[in-house]
């Protein structure tokens, strides 16, 4: 199989980026709605909180913020991972046009760390109020190296790809 071009690696794994986008996409929305209506309807949330917890809904029990907090945290995991997969997306369909080193590849690929960040802190906000909201008590964080490691390569990778750039940018230039 080719490495670039139509029917590539790159244009596989592109198509299969998009096909899971469209399910993490599904998820934001949802989440988001939720989140809405348990702004709107409060019992609503206590209901669904309530079902999750394996108990009978309580028609007077109504949403917590912690609840709250947790359907917002769900809804910017989404969000970050939605971020993520376009800015993968692009870069891959530049890589596969044979022009991966381009500055806007660069852009994307700070892009990517960021929504790494984002996804990192709202694991970070998750991991002591999903616990709360179905009446448990908040779980110790895990601090992963591990993946604050690979934010700093994504990172260091961005930098690789603006040197890349311009020194792309020089020999277009070069007569």
């Amino acid at each position: 199989m080719k490495m670039i071009g139509k029917y590539s690696v790159a244009s596989a794994l592109r198509w299969l980026l998009g096909f899971v986008n469209v399910f993490v996409m599904i998820g934001a929305v949802a989440t988001i709605l939720f989140f809405l209506f348990t702004l709107i309807v409060p019992s609503f949330g206590a209901g669904l909180i309530d079902g999750l917890k394996g108990a009978s809904a309580d028609p007077s029990n109504t949403l917590q913020w912690t609840g709250r907090l947790t359907f917002l945290g769900a809804a910017m995991a989404c969000g970050f991972t939605w971020w993520i997969i376009n800015r993968l997306r692009r870069i891959l369909l530049s890589v596969n046009q044979g022009d991966a080193f381009e500055f806007a590849n660069v852009k994307r690929l700070q892009g990517v760390g960021l929504g790494l960040i984002g996804i990192q802190l709202t694991a970070l906000l998750l991991v002591f109020v999903a616990p709360q909201s179905i009446g448990q008590s908040p779980s110790d964080y895990d601090f992963d190296l591990g993946s604050w490691l690979g934010i700093l390569v994504v990172f260091i990778l961005a930098e690789v790809f603006r040197q890349g750039s311009a020194m792309r940018d020089e020999q277009l230039t070069t007569v």
